[in-house]
């Protein structure tokens, strides 16, 4: 289910800019998916003959690690049973400047869900905060610092809402792969490395460290060891179109089974918001 991400060279970056800004006034206020990542080695594989490793890299057998596989499972398992949660992510994005220097960004990403039909998500940063209500009906896009806002009819649960959202008008949720562990919908199938990396402690938490690959994409994460297998930690890294390869991290903190009242989906339009079209992506 991993999106190929796309890195921020200086072009893509304009255009994203100028993207955002034409949505602002005029239609939609996307969010970008959390994704980047760093490719691992398997510790415990044993080393290559110097003849093998002077063979190209696409000859290598790819490497499924059965108990990899099994972990991201058993993660996805056990979001399939939160019946409600909060997560909060700080995540930070790397943008590749003309001169080929890295600099980072941040922002902070909540989100908070009742299964089955009920998200919200506030993502902010110094420059910008979006947010973003289903309440089982509608979705509703809000620009807080700018106060445009616009609404599209919505299907009836959360999962569906994340694709046509994605499809149909081009907004793509933070994390949306939250929503899809577990289930038919996330693409395993096109893995074509699963690695068991070994334990990461991530804000105090023990981990266990994964790593994989898909076609334009490398990603790791850190599944909490225990009853409770949450995602700690997502690394994402884009291997096709950017040769810079820029990189994006997420911290997560859940506190899973808790959520805000129903009431708190419904958007509520402060004084003086500007509602504003929402137009579909093909228009």
């Amino acid at each position: 289910m991993m999106k190929k991400y796309q890195g921020f060279s200086k072009s893509a970056g304009r255009a994203l800019r100028r993207a955002r800004v034409a949505l602002a006034v005029g239609a939609l206020l996307p969010l970008l998916a959390g994704q980047g990542a760093a490719s691992a080695q398997q510790p415990a594989a044993p080393a290559a003959p110097a003849a093998a490793a002077a063979a190209p890299a696409a000859t290598a057998a790819a490497v499924i690690n059965a108990k990899a596989v099994e972990r991201l499972n058993a993660m996805g398992a056990h979001l399939r049973s939160l019946k409600a949660f909060t997560v909060t992510a700080d995540v930070t994005a790397e943008e590749v400047l003309d001169s080929g220097q890295k600099v980072e960004t941040a922002n902070t990403v909540e989100i908070a869900a009742r299964i089955p039909n009920k998200l919200r998500v506030a993502s902010s940063s110094a420059e910008r905060s979006r947010k973003i209500y289903y309440d089982g009906k509608t979705v509703t896009i809000f620009a807080e610092k700018l106060k445009y806002y616009g609404s599209f009819a919505a299907p009836a649960t959360i999962g569906e809402t994340i694709e046509v959202a994605a499809k149909k008008y081009g907004l793509e949720i933070p994390l949306a792969d939250l929503f899809f562990m577990g289930t038919d919908r996330f693409d395993t199938k096109s893995i074509t490395e699963a690695i068991y990396v070994g334990p990461q402690r991530v804000g105090g938490v023990l981990c266990d460290q994964l790593a994989f690959r898909q076609p334009g994409v490398d990603w790791q994460i850190c599944i909490e060891r225990g009853k409770a297998p949450l995602p700690r930690k997502l690394v994402v890294t884009g291997t096709g179109g950017d040769a810079a390869q820029p990189v994006r991290r997420s911290i997560l903190s859940w506190k899973a089974g808790s959520a805000p009242d129903a009431a708190a989906f419904t958007f509520v339009p402060p004084k003086g918001a500007t509602r504003i079209a929402v137009t579909e992506a093909a228009k």
